[in-house]
């Protein structure tokens, strides 16, 4: 095996491999500028549409985010979830050995010893991804280049750096060629054509700008023609509520409730007020502002509550059954006493007895010893 130093090894036209069959490799992991996400990604409400975020020179060279990219898993493709001890043997094909900087972008050392990642990587799978965590801060503003962003990521820390076919910095984020292809490769990135996030296509920029800006607006008018059908679905279950409302209250059954309610709420006004009229009016609460208005005329019953009108009216026609019931209590009494007078007045007549013309005076007569 020829005898090189590390420098040599690594420098950036070169992919070399070990006594192994390892491949030894470096490639821009990342740069500054302005990344595109799905909202979904962001945890944004709303329809799907991509979002312009803003990553600083500061965030992306920060020395305590670099140092996160030292002794990482490379994998081959994204993995579901972040690398960690109980998923690396199952992921990994490799590591990172070094970081370091270069302009606006940032290079990473690694060693590749999964033979399939290799052969993927020398077929041209080329582009790098690192996987990681970040705060994602709303800021807006616009980045050096001209290119307006809503929000900045900051604090990024490394879990992983994957060898993908579409990287989300471009096609400046790949692995260095050692013989360079003669067509030159167009930034290319993974389009998702469901909010689910279940098909997706990889489109060179410009067309997976295009149809992402369809795919948005089909989905926004979805979202709207959903909404539509909602209201127009609640709108027909509350025509047919009212329908079968209506029908309950039109019913013969209905209408004679309605009709016995009106004439006894017409009888108990009829106690209350003498000569009451109740010509034009409809309901019972109606009969029932009307007649405390001629029993109380001084006060305002048109402001009050149907409730409160509804109390007094029912209070004040209680008191007036109670009232009736001791009148006919009175002249059941004065009855009864008539008819013991009548019932006396028969047994006088039959043992003899006359009645006098004067019952006072007689009887006057008869308490002073006269006959």
């Amino acid at each position: 095996m020829q005898r090189m130093t590390i420098d040599e090894a690594f420098k950036p036209t070169s992919r070399t491999l070990t006594a192994e069959g390892f491949l030894c490799v470096k490639g821009i992991a990342a740069r500054t500028g302005v990344y595109q996400y799905l909202s979904s990604e962001l945890d944004l409400d709303g329809p799907e549409r991509i979002v312009n975020v803003y990553r600083s020179p500061e965030e992306v060279f920060k020395p305590e985010s670099m140092a996160t990219y030292l002794d990482k898993d490379v994998t081959n493709d994204h993995p579901d979830d972040l690398v960690d001890s109980t998923t690396f043997k199952d992921v990994s094909v490799g590591h990172v050995r070094g970081v370091e900087r270069d302009g606006d972008n940032l290079i990473v050392d690694m060693i590749i010893k999964d033979q399939s990642a290799i052969d993927d990587i020398q077929s041209g799978k080329a582009e790098l991804s690192p996987g990681y965590l970040a705060e994602y801060v709303e800021a807006p503003g616009v980045s050096p280049d001209g290119t307006a962003y809503e929000y900045e990521q900051r604090d990024i820390q490394i879990n992983h750096n994957a060898v993908v076919e579409a990287a989300r910095a471009g096609k400046v984020a790949r692995i260095f060629d050692h013989k360079p292809k003669g067509i030159t490769h167009m930034a290319t990135r993974k389009v998702f054509l469901d909010s689910k996030k279940s098909r997706s296509i990889i489109l060179d920029e410009e067309a997976a700008t295009v149809v992402e800006d369809a795919v948005a607006a089909l989905q926004k008018f979805a979202d709207e023609e959903a909404e539509r059908a909602d209201k127009a679905e609640a709108t027909k279950d509350e025509a047919e509520e009212k329908l079968e409302e209506a029908k309950k209250e039109t019913s013969d059954a209905a209408i004679g409730v309605r009709v016995k309610a009106t004439l006894d709420t017409i009888a108990l006004a009829t106690r209350l007020v003498k000569s009451f009229d109740a010509k034009g009016l409809v309901s019972p609460i109606e009969i029932k502002r009307a007649a405390m208005a001629k029993l109380k005329p001084t006060r305002d019953w048109a402001s009050k509550s149907d409730a409160y009108v509804t109390h007094v009216f029912d209070s004040a026609a209680e008191e007036a059954e109670e009232k009736k019931t001791e009148d006919d209590d009175e002249d059941d009494d004065k009855s009864k006493v008539n008819d013991s007078l009548k019932q006396f007045a028969k047994d006088a007549a039959a043992r003899g007895l006359k009645p006098t013309q004067d019952g006072t005076d007689a009887y006057n007569k008869f308490l002073s010893g006269g006959k």
